[in-house]
């Protein structure tokens, strides 16, 4: 693992060096269509995640926003854990759920920050099995939105190609 930031989106977080970088669309009854860039990697059967969407038109409508994007992650799925979150004066959401068909456990976050919403995402596969490890945990808490955080080795999360 190693420290990752992306300016643009002011963050920074614990990360895989070999993760894949993607655009995506993200689908909201009040947020519309938006497009995403998407990081990812796998490591030891987890998947783990980040998606920054860009709302800084609709910023105005933040709270509705990231109660949308919350609804939507656990919608059909079994709720284990719902908190409220809070990480360098942002709040947030942070949602455990276990997926359909015994397709793992998911554990995320949403954050609403300057104009962006910003979703991580560890999902503990089946092939792995052990739904109680810390290792979602331990990605999701890394995250900080005040890049200065950062270590000077940090790699800079590149944009989508």
């Amino acid at each position: 693992m190693a420290w990752l930031h992306q300016p643009p989106a002011g963050l920074c977080l614990c990360g895989a060096r070999d993760l894949k970088v993607e655009k995506g669309t993200w689908r909201g009854a009040v947020a519309g269509t938006r497009e995403t860039i998407v990081y990812r990697f796998v490591d030891d059967d987890i998947e783990y995640k980040v998606e920054v969407v860009d709302m800084r038109d609709i910023a105005n409508d933040s709270a509705n926003l990231l109660g949308e994007v919350a609804y939507t992650f656990q919608e059909n799925r079994k709720l284990l854990m719902d908190a409220f979150g809070r990480v360098d004066r942002q709040f947030g959401r942070k949602l455990t759920v276990d997926l359909p068909n015994n397709g793992g456990r998911s554990t995320a976050a949403f954050y609403f920050i300057n104009g962006r919403v910003v979703s991580l995402l560890a999902t503990v596969l089946p092939a792995n099995g052990d739904y109680d490890t810390p290792e979602p945990a331990r990605f999701i808490d890394s995250i900080s939105f005040y890049t200065v955080r950062a270590p000077d080795n940090a790699i800079e999360l590149p944009p989508p190609n």
